[in-house]
């Protein structure tokens, strides 16, 4: 309990600091906000406008929606997570946390957390928007609500993207580590929203019929799952075993 109590006051003060850079601060706003946008944009204003295009739209658009909101999740914790070390040196105040007499498991968790209660804060906050907008335009279009996201969009919602998020955050804080710049670091978010693609395109299977194919779905959003899996397994194993604290003293 004294090891999360330790690790939350990190986390704070790290998503403070992180905070502090523009870019991060709007993109962290701007970001998830076009979650939303972009979910109601293509799923409630066309079958409000046409009620007709409901089976068109549910078919082709729907199973992308989840992936969609899922990237614009990872790009924040990507971006806190990416000035866990450097952005701590280029702000001087790495060398001052790095000989407190915290534990590296309580430095490393809290930053850590400094990016994945945001990032999940966001994810059900964009979710929660997203379906609720739909679903009115969809009300007043006259349709019955419906489940949005659909069942393997849940999936790649509650299981994939907290797993993601997490590798995700164990790839930057690495990277963060090693770089001079934090904007080299923030170079690495592009390759690791790349595997968010698997889900998305799987989406698009059996769209020569108008059907989407839920087994072709679940097929990838269990790929995407194991992908993640391995890419956190083995960060956070390089992560903890190669952590050093006096190596990245001598870089301040």
């Amino acid at each position: 309990m004294m090891v999360l109590t330790k690790s939350m006051i990190v986390a704070r003060a790290d998503l403070r600091m992180a905070l502090k850079v523009k870019f991060v601060k709007y993109g962290i706003l701007a970001l998830p906000a076009l979650g939303p946008i972009m979910g109601i944009a293509m799923i409630g204003v066309p079958i409000f406008l046409d009620p007709s295009s409901f089976d068109l739209i549910m078919g082709y658009l729907l199973p992308t929606l989840s992936a969609m909101l899922a990237v614009f999740t990872i790009i924040p914790a990507a971006m806190i997570s990416a000035n866990s070390f450097v952005g701590e040196r280029e702000q001087n105040t790495l060398e001052p946390i790095l000989c407190t007499p915290l534990t590296d498991t309580e430095l490393l968790l809290g930053k850590t957390l400094s990016a994945f209660l945001p990032s999940m804060a966001i994810l059900a906050g964009v979710t929660v928007i997203t379906s609720l907008g739909s679903n009115v335009l969809i009300v007043l279009a006259g349709r019955a609500p419906v489940l949005i996201p659909d069942l393997p969009g849940l999936f790649l919602i509650c299981v994939v993207s907290p797993v993601m998020i997490l590798a995700t955050v164990s790839v930057m804080i690495i990277v963060s580590g090693r770089v001079s710049r934090v904007y080299e670091a923030y170079q690495m978010v592009g390759g690791i929203v790349l595997i968010m693609f698997i889900p998305m395109f799987g989406s698009f299977a059996g769209i020569g019929t108008g059907v989407p194919d839920l087994n072709a779905q679940w097929f990838a959003n269990f790929v995407t799952l194991l992908i993640a899996l391995a890419l956190m397994g083995v960060t956070w194993v390089l992560a903890w075993t190669r952590f050093n604290r006096d190596r990245l003293v001598s870089l301040v």
